[in-house]
């Protein structure tokens, strides 16, 4: 079936927000990743098309005695988690009226024996002149990073919020998420005049048993007690993923402002940044977003159907200099060097298709190939065989990358914007992926996209020194002002 952007960003967005509605003001519902459309998790969309293209034998079957055998175990395994980091990191109280950072522990995060927040960086420093700031630093998972976190030096203001809660709080979350977690629609939802009611029935069941809405439970818990002490803003990293409603309903009806800021870029597939209009008017929001750029501001408020302001603020995640206010933008280099990197996204489960379709176009050639893997994938993780020519580009390189490649691969990852910022051709990769993957909103100097045969044809123009490397500098200078604005140091939109 030919299906458009339009089917996803529309039709099958509104399917969904009209699911939710069925079991409207429960929480479970807030917590469920597939009726919060985080298709990076459920790939539900996927089933939906298969189903309608009559692939069943491609459609994700539910195993339920597995499921519920292995909910068991990550229920066990979860608690044992919390617990051990819960009297790890005891914490009795905060304080009041403060402004509450919440963000994610990363690998980043710890960086020369020192822990700094990835996302928010220099703007906690610039609100810590005159406020109480507490940094909540939420783990991915509970092993050594956390064990790292623990012993680097930090400030005393830099805590893990499971650490807010007792034993008791954690039995509490475990027995309401156990009652209550599961959602079973029982009306009749079509899409393109296909009934699909059991795929989002199956993708409710994972959710549930594998524990994806889980992590709203606990933050729910962990908003109930930051809330406490009455914080008179509560910023977050915003993706509207389900584990937002939890401080989005806690914070709901109290004086504290809550502020979203889109930190990372996204494409289309990310349908949780697109509000249907029934989420405009059912959904949870924060009291406004602040975006990294004008030209997301302007995707967001397009596509989105968003009650709330959206405002541009800064690129505070950018280390890249900059003079007068813009970033500055290197030179492109005529050299041929015969060497490429590819810079991969956060969807693990495309890497072997990437790197068999890499190998098969450059392996064994005199192009050298880098591998510069997202930095949440463990690069032991691929156990495939590379070629002499392909290498794994190590996260502390810091060579100049015009100085070094002749293009820059990627998809779904933001890279292929810095790059153009580093004076390098940037090209996504296509390769049959259902979702539109596109992250160059609105480039039109180049063709930038990419399939295999152009792969092909790119690998030839590098060997026989045809290929063109010229960037319009003035063309690259405006268009990294539309993505990406420097943060001026000025915190005014979050304080006031």
């Amino acid at each position: 079936m030919n299906l458009h952007l339009n089917d996803f960003l529309v039709e099958y967005n509104e399917l969904l927000s009209r699911a939710g509605l069925e079991h409207k003001g429960k929480f479970s519902v807030l917590a469920s990743p597939t009726l919060n459309k985080q298709e990076t998790v459920t790939f539900l969309y996927r089933d939906v098309v298969n189903q309608l293209s009559n692939n069943s034998n491609k459609i994700t079957k539910n195993n339920t005695v597995r499921l519920r055998l292995q909910f068991i175990a990550r229920l066990g395994l979860m608690f044992y988690n919390l617990v051990k980091t819960s009297l790890t990191f005891r914490i009795k109280s905060l304080p009041g009226n403060c402004i509450y950072v919440r963000t994610w522990l990363v690998p980043r995060s710890i960086h020369n024996g020192i822990v700094r927040d990835d996302y928010f960086r220099q703007l906690i420093d610039d609100m810590s002149d005159n406020n109480s700031v507490v940094v909540g630093f939420q783990p991915l998972g509970y092993g050594e990073l956390l064990k790292q976190f623990k012993n680097t030096h930090k400030p005393d203001n830099f805590i893990v919020p499971v650490g807010l809660l007792s034993i008791g709080d954690i039995i509490k979350v475990f027995w309401e998420y156990i009652l209550s977690a599961n959602v079973t629609l029982y009306n009749e939802y079509s899409f393109k005049g296909v009934v699909v009611s059991n795929l989002i029935n199956n993708s409710l069941k994972k959710d549930y048993f594998k524990l994806r809405s889980f992590q709203a439970f606990l933050e729910l818990e962990i908003a109930k007690k930051i809330n406490r002490f009455s914080p008179k803003i509560f910023l977050y990293i915003y993706e509207n993923q389900a584990w937002e409603n939890a401080y989005l309903s806690t914070f709901k009806e109290t004086e504290t402002k809550i502020i979203g800021y889109q930190s990372s870029g996204f494409s289309f597939r990310f349908l949780n940044f697109f509000p249907a209009k029934l989420d405009g008017q059912n959904a949870l929001y924060p009291d406004k977003i602040l975006t990294v750029g004008d030209n997301f501001t302007k995707a967001l408020k397009e596509f989105g159907e968003y009650p709330i302001p959206v405002e541009t603020f800064g690129a505070l995640r950018f280390d890249f200099p900059a003079v007068n206010g813009s970033y500055i933008i290197e030179e492109a280099r005529s050299e041929i060097f015969k060497r490429i990197l590819y810079a991969f996204p956060v969807h693990f489960y495309q890497y072997q298709q990437i790197i068999q379709d890499l190998i098969e176009v450059f392996g064994n050639t005199e192009i050298e190939v880098h591998l510069k893997y997202h930095p949440l994938f463990q690069s032991n993780d691929n156990n495939m065989q590379l070629p002499s020519n392909f290498k794994v580009w190590s996260q502390d390189n810091n060579k100049k990358l015009n100085l070094t490649y002749d293009i820059v691969l990627f998809n779904d990852n933001s890279f292929g914007i810095e790059s153009l910022m580093m004076g390098v051709k940037s090209f996504e990769y296509e390769f049959g992926e259902l979702y539109d993957e596109n992250r160059l909103f609105d480039f039109d100097l180049y063709p930038y996209r990419l399939d295999k045969n152009g792969l092909i044809n790119i690998c030839a123009r590098i060997l026989n020194s045809t290929i063109s490397k010229d960037l319009n500098k003035e063309y690259i200078h405006q268009y990294i002002e539309s993505m990406y604005i420097v943060y001026n140091g000025n915190a005014n939109q979050i304080l006031n």
